[in-house]
């Protein structure tokens, strides 16, 4: 399985809504719900954000996100996104690659997944989302002259004779909910994929379908409005709870972020290369610092066919009976790491969980969160 390198981007500047990127949106930063999209894919591995914007930086990096800081060359009003991702994807690597905008703070489950998938099944250059077009035909698009005459736009019949939107042919547009491509096309080694702005996206372009309010992209305050909604609505009907409940005062990605910098606390001061079990002992310590409440080794029943069969795991931290931690001290995280961390929490019921590896010289570089 080949899983992705995602790069989020958050552009500091914004003229439809200034600071989109970190304004609330449904009780969190709208960067914050990009990122998660990102983190709780199956096929990505690795996650960092591409920004010249430092509230959106301490936000991703308080997440376990790495962060590329992007100069002011690539944060201007005349910036292209393919030149924000080329440059973090020069400082990182990975291929295939997933570009995500950090304004899109609604996004299907499993859309990134999707992409990804096509993307290396079919051998394309690049897969992206597009959204079907509604009343916003282009067969219904007219000009109006300067006595009010109405003309079609193009053609000779106003509509083109059509006048019931069923009757329409199916008609997209990009609808930014993700793009996979990969690392040739976004450097601009296709050949024969041309020099306009959408050479990046190679020869071989795939696309992916989304339904209709699947994918909200914020571009002005009418659109921020219709994000929370749309996500308030999510937590309401959730049958986990809700995702901004309160647990002992603090919301899940405050409580997270407590648990992150009490791991950069431990990992200052014993630093790599220790056995788990140091680890997580003084992990113990560090969070009843921090006066949250802890169970370590934590049994883990497994049930099958409506019975339990023992204690198939042991989860190695639970904090506020919240958040599973799962702590390593290997060379580098494996995808059955990830994995393993995803089992534990649908079969324990938690939501979120992080995945912790000290043997690291930066322990930022060690974390992975997920939520399901």
């Amino acid at each position: 399985m080949t899983d992705a390198l995602a790069i989020a981007l958050a552009r500091a500047g914004s003229k439809g809504l200034p600071r989109k990127n970190v304004l609330d949106v449904a009780g969190r930063p709208c960067v914050a719900w990009t990122l998660d999209a990102a983190m709780t894919a199956e096929r990505v591995s690795r996650v960092v954000l591409s920004t010249d914007d430092a509230d959106a930086g301490e936000i991703a990096r308080a997440m376990g996100v790495e962060v590329v800081e992007r100069p002011a060359s690539l944060a201007a009003d005349d910036a292209t996104v393919d030149a924000a991702a080329r440059h973090a994807a020069g400082a990182i690597g990975g291929d295939p690659i997933v570009i995500l905008y950090a304004n899109v703070p609604v996004r299907p489950v499993g859309l990134i997944d999707r992409a990804v998938e096509l993307l290396v099944e079919s051998g394309a250059d690049s897969v992206q989302s597009y959204a079907r077009v509604g009343k916003h035909h282009p067969w219904w698009t007219a000009r109006i002259g300067e006595r009010g005459e109405v003309s079609p736009w193009e053609g000779e019949v106003l509509n083109h004779g059509v006048y019931r939107r069923q009757d329409l042919p199916a008609a997209y547009v990009p609808d930014g909910g993700v793009i996979a491509l990969t690392r040739r096309a976004l450097m601009l080694e296709v050949a024969g994929a041309g020099d306009g702005p959408h050479a990046f996206f190679g020869v071989d372009r795939r696309g992916i379908e989304t339904a209709e309010g699947e994918v909200i992209d914020i571009d002005g305050p009418v659109d921020r409005l219709v994000a929370a909604g749309s996500l308030t609505t999510e937590v309401a009907e959730s049958t986990e709870g809700a995702r901004r409940g309160k647990q002992r005062g603090l919301v899940s990605e405050d409580l997270t972020r407590e648990v992150i910098g009490a791991g950069i606390e431990v990992h200052k001061a014993l630093g790599p290369g220790l056995l788990e079990s140091a680890y997580e002992a003084c992990m113990v310590e560090a969070l009843v610092a921090r006066g949250l409440g802890v169970a370590s080794q934590v049994a883990l029943p497994v049930s099958y066919g409506g019975k339990t069969v023992g204690v198939g795991y042991r989860l190695d931290l639970v904090v506020d009976d919240e958040v599973v931690v799962e702590i390593k001290s290997v060379d580098a995280l494996a995808p059955v790491h990830r994995a393993q961390l995803l089992t534990y929490l649908r079969l324990s019921g938690k939501r979120i969980g992080l995945l912790m590896n000290f043997n690291v010289e930066k322990l930022t570089d060690g974390i992975v969160r997920r939520i399901i």
